[in-house]
């Protein structure tokens, strides 16, 4: 994938207020969160561009993912997520966060052509209480930091060949629990190494606090932000991960 391509799907949105709409927006709907959807948009570009990263909608925690990533850089590109040293003023005190659209004065000037949403146009005589999505232009000292997307990463496709999925072990939710111990548990934590790089100390088959640790982890991957990051397994986020992984399946 390229960053044209959530560059499009950003700017398809430019324009947008939350005016008239009592304050909801497609972002929080999609999302589940409509407090701050500064970061629900940019969840919500990438993911209607195809691509999965990890939740923006409590920014910190974002930028806590991509750190571990080592996917945090000091210049920016057209494509990157940038987040912010300043409040919003209506966002309970969560940094905020926007998609980089234009580099070209930042070697000069250090300034940053962004795509943002949850705020107003900035421009003269304009509404400033009025909300929306707009491009900005933003100061280097404004700026935290620059994730950059893995947009090389290929798409994981799941097992098409009836052969190749049945050769999967299959597994139940009911079985992936805290505190159970047995061999599907074995098998997330397998598939939990894959995604994430590391688990720690863990007790092999058992689904201890490190082996939590690491799904709530993965669920930040996926887009799952603070309070349904819980690091317990629901049938989506378990489902996901084994089709990508192709360690397991999950039965019905």
């Amino acid at each position: 994938m390229q960053p044209d391509t959530v560059i499009k799907s950003a700017e398809a949105w430019l324009g947008f207020t939350t005016a008239g709409l009592n304050g909801r927006t497609p972002f929080g709907e999609k999302s589940g969160y409509d407090v701050n959807w500064a970061g629900a948009f940019i969840d919500t570009v990438f993911h209607d561009a195809g691509m999965r990263i990890p939740s923006c909608v409590y920014s910190s925690s974002g930028l806590a993912e991509f750190i571990k990533q080592g996917r945090v850089k000091n210049k920016p590109q057209p494509g990157d997520i940038v987040f912010f040293a300043f409040p919003t003023g209506d966002n309970f005190g969560v940094s905020h966060v926007g998609l980089v659209a234009d580099t070209s004065r930042y070697k000069t000037d250090s300034l940053v052509g962004t795509i943002e949403a949850q705020v107003n146009s900035g421009l003269p005589k304009s509404d400033p209480s009025l909300r929306g999505v707009f491009r900005r232009i933003r100061s280097g000292h404004e700026i935290i930091a620059f994730a950059r997307p893995d947009f090389k990463k290929k798409k994981a496709q799941p097992a098409t060949n009836k052969s190749e999925t049945d050769q999967r072990a299959g597994l139940t939710l009911i079985n992936i629990r805290p505190g159970r111990r047995n061999k599907s548990i074995g098998l997330v934590q397998v598939a939990l190494m894959k995604v994430t790089g590391s688990l720690g100390k863990i007790t092999v088959d058992m689904f201890d606090g490190q082996t939590q640790h690491a799904y709530a982890r993965w669920q930040r991957q996926i887009g799952y932000a603070n309070d349904r990051a819980t690091g317990i397994p629901d049938a989506i986020s378990l489902q996901l991960l084994g089709e990508i992984t192709g360690v397991f399946k999950l039965q019905a």
